[in-house]
């Protein structure tokens, strides 16, 4: 008897502790703001129905008293949860009653003319039969386009009770917490499914890298065997099927392994054939001997060319306009190389500039490649311009072409068409340039990404492209193409 009588007294003393605790914690996290409490309507509105929604009249005996005692409830929940309720807001006029007023008077001034906007609560009552309660609770948030609610099937008794339970679910900084909470989530999914619907197909260049590849490999296979001297047949074709072999099993190992673009594709390209093609302008023009020797110097400046290239891309990613410009650069070094050296030594039109050529490509190639590195344009720009330096050395050449009219054409003369085709070049390309100046960049991912665009993607296509029907069935059609868009 002693113990029950101290733990009674035990209790006693600590319960007035408890509950200051959690007013104190309830005080802590309660929200501040204010509410509009409207008056419960009926029907619940969970279901289509011919009645329209309206305040339960006197005639209504079993919902008018139950809406009595919720409204009475839930008025002072709200205050008891921390809010300040609009006692002068006695509701919604007729016809003012859808959810579209709640969202407009959520988002009209708060307590004490405060713009922050204000919650808006509407209870909603039905009768369900046999002494039960469809309970319909609506909730929107202060400035919020987005309605919480609560339904639940209640007995009679239990309606301001279960009322108080809903509204507190809806209104306490967990269940905001929470609504926040998954509305963020909706947001990443939705981000993440339209990320995966822009994202493009993994390593897209796959057909350019392997075809580029193979011509690459075949070629370094080639050079070897015309740098050892043997011409023999036997010898060159397992060659070229090694070398071809192995360049395709690179191109696929490479792009299996990396996302490579289409525009890594022929950036990688742009830096293998303009580095075999400055390789083996230069080996002409030192008249390296014996002969053979030259391919490996195209060989070796192919490699080199694609090592820079494959560092390059290890950087950031290239996109068909990267790929332009870099083989945009190579060719105009190789124009303005073998113009230069024409205007050194003064040499006639009709003798090739090979040194010049070979080191203004390689110059070019490397600068372009570069420069695509820093910067970000468009495929279609690039074009323009080398159409502007195409039209500027032909418009420039054929104005100083009277100055090879006299037979032999002097130094002195050779030297003045080479620099006025160089200037024109130039001039043309800086016009073009200018002239392009506004056009829009395409839309892009990032650099971290692969770069979409809307420009110009050309891609090689080979094998079936078609059937055909002959009297012993179908016969494939094969052949080589390019599918894409300018």
């Amino acid at each position: 008897m002693r113990v029950r009588t101290w733990l009674a007294t035990a209790l006693l003393a600590i319960a007035p502790l408890m509950a200051s605790a959690e007013r104190s914690a309830f005080a802590a996290d309660s929200p501040s703001g204010s509410v509009v409490m409207w008056p419960t309507l009926t029907p619940a509105g969970d279901q289509p129905g011919s009645a329209p929604l309206h305040k339960p009249s006197d005639a209504e005996t079993g919902i008018f008293s139950r809406s009595q005692e919720l409204d009475a409830t839930l008025r002072d929940a709200s205050q008891d949860l921390g809010y300040t309720l609009h006692v002068t807001d006695t509701g919604p006029v007729s016809g003012k009653m859808r959810d579209s007023d709640m969202i407009d008077r959520a988002a009209h001034e708060g307590a004490a003319g405060a713009t922050a906007g204000t919650w808006v609560v509407s209870p909603r009552l039905e009768a369900a039969g046999d002494n039960q309660f469809v309970l319909r609770i609506v909730a929107v948030a202060p400035k919020s386009r987005e309605l919480r609610v609560r339904v639940e099937i209640v007995k009679g008794s239990d309606v301001a009770v279960r009322g108080l339970v809903m509204l507190r679910d809806l209104l306490s900084p967990a269940a905001a917490a929470q609504a926040a909470a998954i509305e963020r989530e909706r947001a990443r999914v939705d981000e993440s499914a339209r990320e995966r619907l822009m994202m493009p197909l993994r390593s897209q260049g796959r057909a350019v890298l392997a075809i580029n590849g193979a011509l690459f490999g075949g070629y370094v296979a080639f050079s070897v065997q015309r740098a050892s001297g043997n011409d023999d047949p036997r010898v060159l074709y397992p060659l070229l099927a090694l070398g071809t072999g192995i360049g395709i099993g690179t191109a696929l190992l490479v792009s299996e392994e990396w996302d490579v673009g289409t525009g890594d594709a022929w950036f990688l390209a742009g830096g293998a054939w303009w580095g075999a093609g400055a390789g083996l302008l230069i080996a002409n023009g030192r008249d390296t001997q014996p002969f053979s020797d030259r391919y490996s110097w195209g060989a070796a400046g192919g490699v080199i060319g694609l090592t820079l290239a494959t560092v390059a891309l290890t950087r950031s990613k290239a996109d068909e306009g990267d790929a332009v410009l870099t083989h945009s650069g190579g060719g105009l070094g190789l124009v303005l190389g073998g113009l230069t050296e024409m205007a050194i030594r003064g040499s006639q039109p009709d003798v090739t500039p090979n040194y010049g050529a070979g080191i203004g490509a390689a110059i070019g190639v490397v600068g372009a490649g570069t420069l695509a590195s820093f910067v970000r344009v468009s495929p279609s720009r690039v074009m323009l311009v080398d159409l502007g330096l195409g039209v500027g050395a032909l418009a420039a050449a054929a104005s100083a072409s009277p100055l090879l009219f006299e037979t032999p054409v002097s130094e002195r003369r050779a030297r003045a068409f080479s620099l006025l085709t160089g200037a024109g070049t130039l001039l043309g390309g800086g016009i073009a340039w200018f002239l392009t100046r506004n056009m829009p960049r395409e839309p892009a991912l990032s650099r971290a990404t692969t770069r979409a665009n809307t420009g110009m993607s050309m891609t090689p296509t080979g094998g079936v492209i078609g059937t055909s029907v002959t009297a012993t069935g179908v016969v494939p059609a094969y052949g080589v193409g390019i599918t894409g868009r300018f």
